[in-house]
């Protein structure tokens, strides 16, 4: 009738299958007789979403970020939960030193803060894993994928890519923004300030040891401060670059002319106008006489 589905209708009912197999899982456990629960992420998880950023977003673009959450009303959530739901379990009263209760959480769902159901986008389980890693105070996060960790490049491209062991999280952030489609570009946040691991390992190969992502990458001021500075030269057996992304359906916007050279706040009032649009700007360079500046853009938001 309408001939188009809204996006806030396509959220909702992607997110099902999440809340079905989170039950099915949580069923399954329950014949086993393990000390188990299952929880609805909608119930707990509440996000706010930035301006623009509606529907589910590309698989490996960086419009698939943007997604906050509101950590103290979902932290008061978890705590809440935990003093009822997983008190009538029983939870507070088990013995851990011999067993552990397990509890199943709906991934890629969220709720707003008006109560409206919403997801954490494409891919998006990714980040309520480490999510809920920060609110349970959790020692690691494994994330189950079909490849043996993040590799150096798509291997679908690049047939010799091979896999990176080990990671920072800022590495892990700018490889998955700019397209590394085995990681949430948000998800490596939530672990950061307690400093959680997450292993990225193959469901099909759980012998290998995949990637593992953790620490922060040291500043220029702070390498500069340590004196400790590599110098990297051919042949030596380590290479710099930890991986090679690429962005799919883009596109490049420019604004230019002799007008904008030494006009002040010309930058500024650029990327106030793609802010005020809710347009979400991968990439922004300029000329270095200051005649134009050009921005990357998701492609279904270049004729805007």
């Amino acid at each position: 009738m309408i001939n188009t589905v809204p996006a806030v209708t396509m959220e909702v009912v992607t997110g099902f299958g999440e809340i079905w197999s989170a039950q099915t899982l949580h069923a399954y456990l329950q014949t086993q007789d393990v000390p188990c629960d299952w929880i609805d992420a909608r119930e707990i998880l509440v996000v706010k979403s930035e301006g623009g950023n509606a529907g589910l977003g590309e698989k490996g673009a960086a419009s698939t970020g943007g997604v906050t959450p509101l950590w103290a009303e979902t932290a008061n959530r978890m705590a809440n939960w935990w003093n009822t739901g997983g008190k009538e379990k029983g939870f507070l009263d088990l013995d851990y030193t011999k067993s552990s209760p397990i509890v199943v959480v709906t991934g890629f769902v969220a709720t707003t803060a008006d109560g409206v159901p919403t997801t954490l986008k494409r891919s998006g389980s990714d980040y309520s894993a480490t999510v809920f890693a920060k609110l349970t105070g959790a020692s690691r996060t494994t994330m189950w994928k079909n490849t043996d960790g993040v590799y150096t490049a798509d291997p679908r491209r690049v047939p010799e890519a091979f896999p990176i062991a080990s990671l920072k999280y800022d590495e892990a952030m700018e490889l998955a923004y700019f397209g590394a489609q085995v990681l949430h570009p948000s998800a490596m946040i939530p672990c950061i300030d307690e400093n959680i691991p997450v292993y990225v390992r193959n469901i099909f190969n759980p012998a290998f040891e995949g990637t593992v992502i953790q620490g922060r990458c040291q500043s220029l001021k702070e390498v500069g401060e340590s004196g400790k500075v590599r110098n990297w030269r051919s042949k030596s057996g380590e290479v710099p670059i930890k991986g090679i992304t690429s962005v799919d359906k883009t596109a490049l916007v420019s604004l230019e002319g002799a007008s904008a050279i030494g006009e002040a706040n010309v930058a500024e009032r650029f990327m106030g106008a793609m802010a005020d649009a809710g347009i979400n700007v991968l990439i922004i360079t300029q000329a270095s006489s200051e005649s134009s500046i050009t921005i990357a853009v998701p492609e279904n938001e270049g004729k805007r």
